[in-house]
């Protein structure tokens, strides 16, 4: 190729087709040629320098040198113009057809059927197509045409059908006109459409008017339980006192919070009208105002009245000094939910819970509750383990009420159990718990068994048999929290400490309200409630000082 552009070179130029022709007419001798490929080419009608031409270009390759030599004049044949030899012809294939090639714009060859009466035409043809690859293309041209009759057909008859229905439709169209009242089958479809429809038409109308009707029924049960209720309020105390009982803190926090918003608005702009109204169905309102019972009577002790049908409430002429007095009842009120705790606490005592049970409890909540007011955003603080031997499983899972008193404080599980946590810590409330803490740890902690026990023995023994059994009990508990592993420290042997002074009867007390297993003479430790030893000695502190203070004021 590089020689027959060279060759044709004009003017600095290369001339493509003119090196084509130079390349065809002047081959590469440079390679081998194989004899035998030759002399296969040249059976098939070629001269020898065609087929050599035709190896050399396909390398070596003789089918494609073949087909190249049917593809491409033989210059050999031209010269000599001598008719071909004339061969039988092949069964199924035209001897004057052979494969030729034209060049395209872009210069690309592209084989093309041409006439030709040789033997390379027989061949050619005999190469590029068969009488089966001829079957198969009519087979599939007549598959082809068939179903494009069918389509076309399926195409007409739909536009037929369109038509008929859109001419009866308008009650015109000659020949394919058709009218609903012609047609009886297509009126009865027709009629049988209409009659469904008007039949769900009706039974949603009928299952509105029953939905409907349930709301109302609801209404006017609410509104007669919220009568009845009411009724028995004596004031706006009466009806705080009714939300804190029967809602949860949460719930109680935010009815509240509402209704001193409203009522703090009025106060800092009385002449405002916006201000004095209510819409009854917001949904804030509805929850946090409407459905608990207590807090429309509330409003209407604020001086608010219901009007348009009940679905708003408006206050006509402000009484500020009224507003501001129930206002300030109302705020005292807001973290009064956390006066669950000693409900909850009587009734664990009723499940069976001792005194000092309860004591330890509300203690070790109380400290917990304390920590956490102080540093609200402290998640260990605010955790708490649920594991064997923790303070959770000690204090408070063993009793349903107890851990009911953590849930209205806010306090969730978390990783499947293993710890609970207050995940949104309120101050307000929490303070309050340990206000409610406080108080019920004082009224009991005077009625416990070792405060009972202590007392009976200043009364009946004296100050210096009491302050024995005082420091034996200080140091067996000391003894076991120093060594908790030692197990000889656990059991304690009251017969040898406290038979000889006749106290063995008030230590039985004593060492069971501390905690320990007490079985005839011998009171042994749990083994697990390490925490439970401090609450025990701080509790047993407590009492002794309560007990010498009250046998000191009898003398």
């Amino acid at each position: 190729a590089t020689r027959g552009l060279e060759a044709t070179k004009i003017n600095g130029q290369y001339q493509v087709s003119q090196a084509l022709n130079w390349c065809l007419a002047n081959p590469d001798t440079s390679g081998a040629i194989d004899g035998q490929a030759v002399k296969r080419i040249m059976n098939m009608g070629f001269s020898k320098q065609h087929a050599e031409n035709a190896l050399k270009i396909k390398r070596g390759d003789v089918e494609q040198a073949a087909l190249w030599c049917a593809m491409n004049a033989d210059p050999g044949k031209a010269e000599k113009k001598a008719p071909p030899k004339q061969k039988k012809n092949m069964r199924g294939f035209a001897s004057n057809t052979t494969v030729t090639s034209r060049v395209s714009k872009g210069g690309s060859r592209k084989p093309a059927l041409t006439k030709q009466s040789s033997a390379q035409g027989r061949f050619a043809r005999h190469i590029v197509d068969t009488p089966e690859k001829q079957r198969k293309r009519k087979a599939e041209r007549k598959a082809l045409e068939e179903e494009y009759e069918k389509g076309q057909e399926a195409l007409k008859k739909e536009k037929t059908v369109k038509a008929t229905r859109k001419n009866a439709h308008n009650g015109s169209g000659g020949d394919v006109k058709m009218r609903h009242e012609a047609d009886p089958v297509l009126a009865a479809v027709k009629k049988r459409q209409n009659t469904q429809k008007q039949q769900a038409a009706a039974k949603a109308l009928r299952a509105a008017k029953a939905a409907e009707e349930k709301k109302q029924k609801e209404l006017k049960a609410r509104n007669a339980k919220r009568q009845q209720a009411e009724s028995k309020f004596q004031g706006v105390q009466d009806a705080l006192d009714y939300l804190v009982k029967n809602y949860s803190v949460e719930r109680v926090r935010e009815t509240l919070t509402l209704i001193i918003k409203v009522g703090k608005r009025i106060l800092k702009d009385p002449t405002e009208p916006k201000f004095r109204r209510i819409k009854l169905s917001n949904a804030r309102v509805q929850r946090a105002m409407v459905r608990p019972l207590g807090g429309m009577y509330i409003m209407r002790k604020l001086g608010f009245q219901e009007g348009e049908e009940g679905a708003v409430m408006f206050m006509s002429q402000p009484d500020t000094k009224s507003l501001q007095a129930h206002l300030k009842t109302v705020e005292k009120s807001l973290n009064r939910g956390a006066t669950k705790l000693p409900e909850l606490f009587r009734e664990a005592e009723a499940k069976g819970a001792s005194s000092e049970f309860i004591v330890f409890a509300a203690t070790e909540l109380q400290r917990i509750l304390a920590a956490i007011a102080e540093l609200p955003g402290s998640v260990p603080l605010r955790s708490l383990e649920t594991a064997k031997g923790s303070v959770y499983a000690e204090r408070f899972a063993p009793y349903k009420s107890l851990v009911t008193a953590l849930s209205e404080l806010g306090f969730e599980e978390h990783q499947n159990g293993r710890y609970v946590r207050l995940t949104k810590p309120d101050v307000a409330v929490l303070r309050e718990a340990v206000g409610d803490l406080n108080r019920e740890i004082a009224a009991r902690t005077l009625n416990t068994r070792v405060a009972k026990a202590l007392r009976g023995l200043l009364g009946k023994h004296g100050k210096a048999k009491a302050i024995h059994l005082v420091d034996k009990a200080r140091a067996c508990i000391g003894r076991i929290q120093r060594s908790p592993g030692e197990k000889r420290y656990w059991a304690v042997d009251l017969k040898r400490l406290f038979d000889a002074n006749d106290t063995i009867e008030y230590s039985r007390d004593v060492f069971a309200g501390l905690g320990f297993t007490v079985k005839d003479n011998e009171a042994e430790w749990g083994g697990s409630d390490v925490n439970g030893l401090g609450l025990a000695l701080a509790h047993l502190d407590h009492v002794w000082k309560a007990a010498l203070v009250a046998a000191s004021g009898k003398q």
